[in-house]
C-alpha cells in the first residue's frame, strides 16, 4: 500500500465535535466531484456533509476570509472545518474542507421565480451586505492579511504581482489601477494612461473609508437552501475596498443583460453608476 503523501495543516476548527474524522488531501480519490476540474481548482464532496476546495489556484486567505466573516457578522456561509497544503509536482497545493450546503444556486433558480420571490430573497441578501458594510476596517484598502485588495484587476494581470502591500488611501490605490492598466497594455495606450490619471482621481470615489466587500456577487455564487435561506459562497476575492467597488464588479459581471438581474442588484447594494462604468471601460480595455 502506497504511503500516505505528507501535508501541513494550517487550520482545524477545533469546536467540530462530530465523531467522524475531518476528511484530509489522502481522502480525496474517489470522492464525487461536484464541479468540473479546472485548471487550478477543483471541489469534491466526501462524507456527505463536507466539501474539499484545492488546487495549486486555491489559497488560503479564502478560507480565513470566510472564518472572519462568520466570527464577525451572523451572514451564512459555509463553514471551514480546516486548511491543509502540501507540496506536488504542480506547485502548493490547498485544501480548504467546508461544509457542504444544500441547495440550488440563485442563477439556476432565477427563471423560475417570480417578483415577489426575486424580492424576497434581494431583501435578505441586502441584510447580508449591510452587515459587512458595517464591519470596523483596519484602516487601508487590501485584503485581511495587509496585502493589495484581492480583485483579478490586481492579482491575475502582468505585472501587478509586484505590488506586496496594501493602500492607506484612496488616492493611492487609484494610482495603483492605472499602474496596472499600463503595465497591461503597455506603450500603445501611453496617451488613455494619461487621460486616467487626469481623470480617475476626480471620478474613481467612494467616502474615503474601507468596507469589506464579498467581490464576486453574482448568482452562482448564492446557493438557495431547502428552506430558502441565502448562503453566499466562493470568498476568495473579498477584502477591504471602496464602497463603490462591489456593485462595480457586480456590474461587470452581469455582462449578457438578458434578463432582470440588475433591477434586483440595486435593491441589495448602494448604486454607483459612474464609478461602475469607468472601471468596466478599463477592465473591458484590458480584458478583451
Amino acid at each position: 500500500m502506497p504511503k500516505a503523501a505528507p501535508y501541513d495543516v494550517l487550520f482545524v476548527d477545533q469546536s467540530q465535535n462530530d465523531p467522524n474524522p475531518l476528511p484530509t488531501p489522502n481522502d480525496i480519490d474517489g470522492s464525487e466531484v461536484l464541479l468540473n476540474q479546472s485548471s487550478g481548482s477543483r471541489l469534491v464532496r466526501m462524507q456527505q456533509k463536507f466539501v474539499i476546495k484545492f488546487g495549486i489556484h486555491v489559497h488560503p486567505i479564502e478560507a480565513r476570509n470566510m472564518l472572519y466573516v462568520a466570527k464577525s457578522t451572523t451572514v451564512p456561509i459555509p463553514r471551514v472545518y480546516a486548511i491543509y497544503q502540501r507540496q506536488e509536482e504542480r506547485g502548493v497545493v490547498t485544501y480548504i474542507v467546508m461544509q457542504y450546503v444544500a441547495g440550488t444556486t440563485l442563477l439556476n433558480l432565477w427563471s423560475s421565480l417570480d417578483r415577489a420571490r426575486k424580492t424576497a430573497i434581494a431583501r435578505i441578501l441586502r441584510t447580508y451586505f449591510d452587515q459587512l458594510r458595517q464591519l470596523q476596517h483596519p484602516g487601508y484598502f487590501g485584503n485581511i492579511a495587509g496585502g493589495p485588495p484581492l480583485d483579478d484587476m490586481f492579482s491575475a494581470t502582468r505585472g501587478a504581482h509586484v505590488v506586496k502591500t496594501s493602500f492607506a488611501a484612496e488616492d493611492e490605490l487609484i494610482d495603483y489601477i492605472i499602474r496596472v492598466y499600463s503595465l497591461y497594455l503597455g506603450e500603445r495606450a501611453a496617451h488613455k494612461t494619461r487621460y486616467y490619471q487626469h481623470v480617475l482621481p476626480t471620478v474613481l470615489r467612494g467616502n474615503g473609508s474601507p468596507v469589506f466587500r464579498h467581490n464576486d456577487f453574482q448568482r452562482k455564487n448564492i446557493m438557495i437552501q431547502p428552506d430558502e435561506t441565502p448562503v453566499i459562497i466562493d470568498w476568495e476575492f473579498a477584502s477591504w475596498y471602496p464602497t463603490y467597488w462591489e456593485y462595480s464588479t457586480a456590474t461587470f459581471a452581469n455582462g449578457g443583460w438578458n434578463d432582470d438581474w440588475h433591477d434586483y442588484v440595486r435593491m441589495i447594494l448602494d448604486e454607483y453608476p459612474t464609478q461602475s462604468l469607468w472601471l468596466s471601460s478599463m477592465k473591458l480595455e484590458m480584458w478583451t
